[in-house]
């Protein structure tokens, strides 16, 4: 066997390996998807925590839904960037609930306004009620900036002291605006009877698969054509050497 033959076959195989490899990693991907699915619809479907004030543990919290009283501060109210409703680009509304009967406040998600409505001063419409409330909706994780590539939110100092507009809803980095404590989650409103009230509500769960099946099918696809075209091109090669000998 000539040398040029057995790098070949060595690239094939390595080329072959390393695409199945991949293929069953996507397959590990999706069976953590499945997994997490699955607890979140459970979580979803727990009975609802009372929320008092004190610091809950929150670990594996996520999802869980949770009823809390307590009256809106619309002074320390901010909007999120980047938020779509249907297509239509806006904001997302946070809101302090001042928990009764507590010194802390939990910012409440109360969802989607339209991009033009998102300065204080327009979308002061938004700010009710303003008396005691009871607020349902589901405990969200503080954000944090998922990756160096993604927007960052400026911090916060003696020339910046309050930021209106957030890329990500992070608690810590929010805290040092808000004059009380806030507990280091969110709430995210569920929605009302009246869809077309604003804000709009809108639970962000994502329970599909993603594209872990179809990856893996590529992969696997892109290792037998690899395998079965290299066999193909040599047998293709030896026959038309074949020929020329004769």
């Amino acid at each position: 066997m000539k040398l040029r033959h057995l790098f070949w076959i060595v690239f094939v195989l390595a080329g072959a390996l390393s695409m199945i490899g991949l293929g069953i990693w996507q397959l590990g991907r999706l069976q953590e998807r499945r997994v997490l699915n699955a607890t979140i619809a459970s979580r979803v479907n727990q009975p609802p925590i009372t929320l008092h004030g004190d610091l809950l543990e929150v670990q594996d919290m996520e999802y869980r839904p949770v009823v809390a009283s307590g009256t809106f501060d619309f002074s320390q109210e901010i909007v999120l960037r980047n938020r779509a409703l249907n297509g239509v680009a806006g904001y997302h509304v946070l809101t302090p609930l001042r928990i009764e009967a507590s010194q802390n406040a939990v910012l409440v998600d109360r969802g989607w306004i339209p991009y033009e409505a998102a300065s204080p001063e327009l979308r002061a419409v938004y700010a009710g009620p303003t008396g005691p409330v009871t607020v349902r909706g589901l405990i969200r994780m503080s954000q944090a900036r998922p990756s160096g590539l993604a927007p960052a939110d400026p911090a916060l100092g003696p020339d910046r002291p309050r930021l209106d507009a957030w890329f990500w809803t992070d608690v810590s980095q929010i805290q040092a605006q808000v004059p009380y404590p806030l507990l280091p989650f969110y709430l995210e409103q569920d929605p009302g009877p009246d869809p077309r009230a604003l804000p709009a509500p809108v639970h962000d769960i994502d329970l599909s698969e993603g594209p872990h099946l179809s990856y893996a099918v590529q992969w696997f696809s892109f290792a037998i054509i690899l395998v079965v075209g290299s066999i193909a091109l040599a047998m293709r090669t030896t026959r038309a050497n074949r020929g020329g000998e004769t």
